[in-house]
């Protein structure tokens, strides 16, 4: 009966099996193969080969030149900035980007991911109805004492200061966003489709965020 290695799970004959020395071999080194660093040309290669990824698996792809490892549900470039669409959603009504712009950017390195979220509204977004959410990139860990996240949010009536907090302390995948909804009172409120300092969100405005924490 085969037995397995302890640390890896890797297999092993023992004496009394059937003696088949290729075979033996060959579960062996597909045992080692997933384990070790895979090296493809580019992605569309790397998932070419790898139709059914195991979480921990390591990639070197030679263009553009990164580690990537899979999380359990997707491949992430090692210390590279990605792209990804922040989802973004209010407490009554959902608002939808149109012909805005919504993007935003990301790098984990270890288990530390900075990001980036810029949102540029257009002539046909609609802006919903509530307090606002955007999406993080990927899923935090334990966020003790929630860090915050800091941007600003540019409309015509000015430029106000934002900070972010994760919506939960642990797992959060979004944020909420809080400042000056009057400009005439600094307190800081959380903020959604009322605009900010007292002005309602229009075509051309902006806002930017950034920030930095602990993935799961």
């Amino acid at each position: 009966m085969t037995l397995y290695t302890p640390l890896n799970n890797l297999p092993y004959p023992q004496p009394t099996d059937t003696a088949n020395l290729p075979l033996h071999l060959q579960s062996l080194a597909e045992g080692v193969d997933a384990r070790t660093v895979l090296r493809y040309a580019n992605a569309a290669a790397r998932d070419s080969a790898v139709t059914t990824p195991a979480a921990g698996m390591v990639a070197w792809l030679t263009t553009p030149g990164t580690l990537s490892y899979y999380t359990g549900s997707a491949w992430i470039a090692l210390g590279a900035w990605n792209t990804y669409t922040p989802t973004w959603t209010a407490t009554t009504t959902n608002p939808a980007i149109g012909d805005g712009t919504l993007t935003g950017r990301y790098a984990v390195v270890g288990k530390v991911c900075h990001f980036t979220t810029l949102v540029q509204f257009g002539a046909s977004t609609a802006y919903g109805s509530g307090n606002y959410s955007f999406g993080l990139p990927v899923t935090s860990g334990a966020l003790g004492g929630l860090p915050q996240f800091q941007g600003i949010a540019a409309v015509s009536g000015g430029r106000a200061l934002v900070s972010c907090q994760p919506n939960s302390a642990t797992g959060a995948t979004s944020f909420t966003m809080w400042g000056p909804a009057s400009a005439s009172s600094p307190a800081a409120t959380q903020l959604g489709s009322g605009g900010v300092l007292g002005t309602a969100y229009a075509s051309g405005n902006v806002i930017r965020i950034g920030g930095t924490y602990e993935v799961a």
